[in-house]
């Protein structure tokens, strides 16, 4: 008799294994959604310091070119508008015969459509040689908008995402990049770089 009322609360009921594995659900759905958002935090950050990192090597790219180049070749030169999103120059080679040597003609400038900042070498000419150094560019700089007004306070007016503001062979750099993030928000950073040109 006892054996027989031992063999009949052996195992489980099957109320009692259906809670079991509420319970297990439960737990494991906690565990992925955790997991899950620890990802997208993670993914959030990398995509954050990728876009940082780009933006720093584009504007050190930029500035390398820029260093020296002649001021004098500079084009256009520091006439309204107050910034361009096109800069001329040719690299400084030093001097020869004492008469300063200058490199082939380069450009850097935006391509809106892209979002690119492009370098051109010998622009127009049969040896032209192109790269795209960067890509991610606003339209505008961070915080500005076409209405005719500083909208950001940096002193320009409806500037653009790449912008060259030129002084007595100091070349101001400002570059805004954008790029969009998980769950469709946008990840926006902005750097200013001052260049000071070779004097010859």
């Amino acid at each position: 008799m006892r054996r027989a009322l031992r063999s009949a609360r052996a195992g489980f009921t099957l109320l009692e294994t259906l809670i079991a594995l509420t319970v297990v659900g439960l737990v494991l759905g906690n565990i992925v959604m955790v997991t899950r958002s620890t990802s997208d935090a993670y993914d959030e950050e990398m995509s954050k310091a990728s876009l940082e990192l780009q933006l720093d090597q584009t504007l050190d790219r930029i500035a390398l070119a820029l260093m020296s180049a002649s001021a004098a070749s500079l084009q256009p030169g520091a006439a309204n508008p107050a910034f361009h999103s096109t800069l001329s120059y040719a690299q400084n080679l030093g001097v020869q015969a004492g008469e300063v040597v200058h490199g082939a003609p380069e450009r850097i400038s935006l391509r809106i459509e892209g979002g690119e900042v492009v370098w051109v070498e010998r622009p127009g000419e049969p040896g032209e040689r192109m790269a795209t150094w960067t890509r991610s560019v606003r339209e505008f700089l961070e915080g500005e908008l076409q209405n005719g007004v500083d909208d950001n306070g940096n002193g320009l007016v409806d500037e653009s995402g790449l912008a060259f503001v030129i002084e007595s062979g100091v070349v101001r750099v400002l570059l805004t990049l954008e790029r969009n993030g998980r769950g469709g928000s946008s990840l926006t950073y902005t750097r200013e770089s001052v260049v000071h040109c070779r004097n010859s």
